[in-house]
């Protein structure tokens, strides 16, 4: 009598049992793909964001530093500031004249003397927030600062809050009245985009002391002169103003 051969074979509750494994593995692994690659875009986005943020900030504490000061014609020398928001961060406008070559083009002619400076965080022509830069001759009269076309140094940074301290109030202020003084302490925020939507957005901050800061704020709007040995112009010059490598536009060598 001959032999039966069986065959065995997977049923198909098991096929469906193997598939749904398969399809449950696979879903994971994608999704945890998925993870590592947003969160290594968000790092080397915030990566390129600070390299971005530490470079306007290196320029604004030289520029500040080599600020310049003479009291024989303080109106021309005067620190000035413009508390402003033109949607969801500050964009004030800060303005000083400075012996230094911060933000400056290597070629411009104005680096090699004193120069007044102003920096804001306004639209580039792509319509896109970027950190604006002027400058003007330190003795030109008011109609000449509005007749200066800026260069953008990086569009990484949307915002610029800058505040004074009040050393009777012990706080910081965001007003400076005095167009024929500069500051002895200047506090300067910039602002990047969050990592997440509705996220609050990322803050880089300085204080910065001014060598030569020939005034402070006191209660009740007063000013006092520092010693006259002060008010002398900065001799601290900047690095030269050239921008990150990318997301800028700005001056070229």
């Amino acid at each position: 009598m001959g032999k039966r051969h069986t065959q065995s074979g997977f049923t198909l509750l098991e096929l469906m049992v193997a598939v749904v494994l398969l399809v449950t593995a696979m879903t994971m692994i994608v999704g945890t793909f998925n993870a590592v690659i947003k969160a290594w875009r968000r790092g080397g986005e915030l990566l390129q964001g600070l390299h971005h943020g530490d470079f306007v900030l290196d320029q604004l504490v030289s520029g500040l530093r080599s600020a310049a000061f003479f009291d024989t014609a303080p109106e021309k020398y005067g620190f000035h500031l413009e508390d402003q928001s033109n949607g969801p961060y500050d964009n004030d406008v800060i303005s000083w004249v400075t012996s230094g070559t911060a933000f400056m083009p290597k070629d411009s002619p104005l680096a090699k003397g004193l120069h007044r400076l102003e920096v804001t965080v306004e639209n580039n022509d792509e319509g896109e927030p970027a950190v604006a830069v002027r400058a003007y001759p330190h003795l030109a009269d008011e109609e000449e600062l509005d007749e200066a076309d800026p260069w953008y140094i990086s569009t990484e940074v949307k915002g610029l809050n800058c505040r004074v301290y009040d050393k009777e109030e012990e706080d910081w202020i965001d007003e400076w009245e005095f167009s024929n003084a500069v500051p002895r302490l200047v506090e300067i925020t910039i602002f990047l985009d969050p990592l997440e939507e509705y996220g609050d957005p990322v803050e880089l901050k300085r204080v910065v002391e001014i060598p030569l800061g020939s005034a402070e704020v006191k209660k009740g709007g007063s000013v006092t002169s520092a010693p006259e040995e002060s008010a002398q112009p900065g001799a601290i010059n900047g690095p030269q103003g050239q921008p990150p490598a990318k997301g800028g536009e700005g001056p070229k060598p």
